[in-house]
């Protein structure tokens, strides 16, 4: 195999979700420009879209097939930007004496039926890898749309896939889901093992591609946090002040060492290339359930401003991208 195998990483996040969504929306839409072609989606250009949280929300997005024509998204990278604008506030509904887990899965549940009603994982048009946590048998639980073809045992519905990857202890409960035969599972999301699911996305590929000797992986993350941690927060001994710091700093530490990972992997293929892109999260709000209205714009406008200094780094991807 001569081509390149093209992969798309996206983290889990939240609502921070908006930021990589933002970046992939103006990519769509140079690729538009560039070939004279306004039907352009991002599944054209990518062989492989893997993703944790919100990140496997963005994958479902953009490989849902056309209600007309099942060998074409549905929906446009735009489009999922909106998502979170429409839907965001009306799936954290803050859950009645709420334990652990601060929102009830149901307004989640809700809008995510209304959005992909009965599609199932095996209908996605490209291959693809969303990640979860098994309850049941304790072991990380990889949702895999190429898998799931003609194999009622890997195939489940989408919102329940989605559901799952965004299943994070301390916000929704554990996610309840029926593969299509039936078999029960209890999933928690992948963020627990995966947050960053780039070394997922790179190894699935792989195995998927196993002729390919070469790789185009981009990895886009969800914003890192450049400030310290105040004295305030440090002093803080609550259960819930560390829990939130604890996880946030499982999170970005995992993040960083897959990152490392796969530049000194990607070091030593030379015919291969590893992009990774991080937005800043200075001046924001880092929570991954603010939803309010004033929290979604101001990401969405530190979406555009993210696209405006790595504009450099977005034409090459361009280049590569349409790249006979």
């Amino acid at each position: 195999m001569s081509k390149t195998v093209r992969i798309l990483s996206i983290d889990g996040g939240g609502i921070r979700g908006i930021l990589p969504a933002t970046f992939l929306a103006v990519l769509e839409e140079r690729l538009q420009e560039v070939k004279s072609d306004p039907n352009i989606r991002l599944s054209d250009y990518f062989d492989f879209i893997t993703g944790t949280s919100t990140g496997g929300l963005l994958t479902c997005v953009y490989l849902a097939p056309d209600e007309t024509d099942a060998k074409r998204p549905r929906f446009t990278a735009r489009q999922a930007v909106e998502f979170y604008f429409a839907y965001g506030g009306h799936s954290f509904t803050v859950m009645e004496n709420a334990g652990f887990h601060k929102y009830s899965p149901e307004g989640l549940e809700a809008q995510l039926r209304l959005f992909f009603k009965d599609l199932k994982l095996s209908q996605l048009i490209k291959p693809s890898c969303i990640t979860a946590y098994d309850l049941v048998h304790t072991e990380p639980y990889l949702f895999l749309s190429h898998k799931a073809v003609g194999d009622p045992r890997s195939d489940f519905f989408v919102r329940s896939v989605i559901r799952s990857t965004s299943a994070l202890p301390g916000v929704f409960p554990p996610a309840k889901a029926h593969n299509m035969a039936e078999r029960p599972y209890t999933f928690i999301d992948g963020s627990i093992f995966a947050y960053n699911p780039a070394f997922f996305a790179y190894m699935q590929a792989r195995l998927t591609f196993p002729e390919a000797d070469s790789f185009f992986l981009l990895s886009l993350g969800t914003g890192l946090a450049t400030s310290a941690y105040t004295d305030a927060e440090t002093d803080d001994s609550s259960e819930k002040n560390w829990a939130r710091m604890l996880a946030n700093i499982a999170f970005d530490a995992h993040s960083d060492m897959v990152n490392f990972q796969l530049e000194d992997i990607f070091k030593n293929k030379p015919q291969s290339t590893y992009t990774r892109l991080q937005p800043s999260l200075h001046g924001l709000n880092k929570e991954m359930d603010n939803v309010s209205m004033e929290n979604i714009t101001s990401l969405a406008k530190a979406g555009e401003a993210f696209v405006k200094t790595n504009e450099k780094t977005l034409s090459d991807i361009v280049e590569l991208l349409t790249k006979d």
